[in-house]
C-alpha cells in the first residue's frame, strides 16, 4: 500500500499543531480554568468595580482568548521565516519518503515515533525530531485508511524492535 501527499507548509499547520499540543497538556488546565475564572469575575464584579479593574478583568481573558493564540501564530510565522517549502511525503510498505526544497530523504518505520491524530490534522513524528503536519484538506478521503495504515506499520516495527533487544 502507498500514500503520496504532495502540499505547501503553511503557517496556519504550524500554528493548528501548537494550538493542540498546549490544549492538550497541563496547560490546557491553567487556560481553561484562568478563562472560566475570569468570565465569572467579570459577570460577578462588573457592575461594582472601578474602571480600572474592569480593563484588568479584560485583559486577563484576553490573555488567554486573544494574546497566547496570537503570540502563538507569530511563533508558527518565525519558525517559517517566510519560507514555505512544498513538500512531498510517501507512505509505503517500507518507510516514509521525504522530499522538501530538492532534497530527498527515505526513513524506515524504525524511525517514526508516532502519529497524533487531532480534528483538522494528523502529525507523523519522527526520531530525529522532525515532525510532519498533515491538513485534513491534504489527506482527504484517505485520513482514516492512512491512519490505521501507518500506526499498523509503527507498531509492527516497534514491536519487532522490542523483540530483538530480548
Amino acid at each position: 500500500m502507498q500514500f503520496k501527499y504532495q502540499y505547501r507548509v503553511k503557517t496556519s499547520d504550524l500554528w493548528q499543531a501548537s494550538m493542540y499540543y498546549a490544549y492538550s497538556s497541563y496547560l490546557a488546565v491553567i487556560n481553561i480554568v484562568c478563562i472560566v475564572a475570569s468570565v465569572v469575575l467579570l459577570i460577578r464584579l462588573w457592575a461594582t468595580s472601578p474602571a480600572w479593574f474592569r480593563g484588568f478583568l479584560i485583559l486577563f481573558l484576553m490573555l488567554f482568548t486573544v494574546i497566547q493564540p496570537l503570540m502563538v501564530l507569530l511563533r508558527s510565522k518565525k519558525q517559517l521565516a517566510g519560507n514555505h517549502p512544498d513538500l512531498t511525503l510517501c507512505f509505503t510498505d517500507h518507510g516514509v519518503q521525504i522530499t522538501a526544497d530538492g532534497k530527498y530523504q527515505e526513513k524506515k518505520w524504525e524511525e517514526v515515533l508516532g502519529l497524533a491524530k487531532k480534528p483538522t490534522i494528523v502529525v507523523v513524528y519522527m526520531a530525529d525530531g522532525n515532525g510532519y503536519i498533515l491538513r485534513n484538506s491534504v489527506l482527504g478521503d484517505t485520513k482514516k485508511e492512512f491512519v490505521e495504515f501507518a500506526t499498523q506499520k509503527i507498531r509492527e516495527h516497534h514491536v519487532r524492535k522490542q523483540a530483538e533487544n530480548k
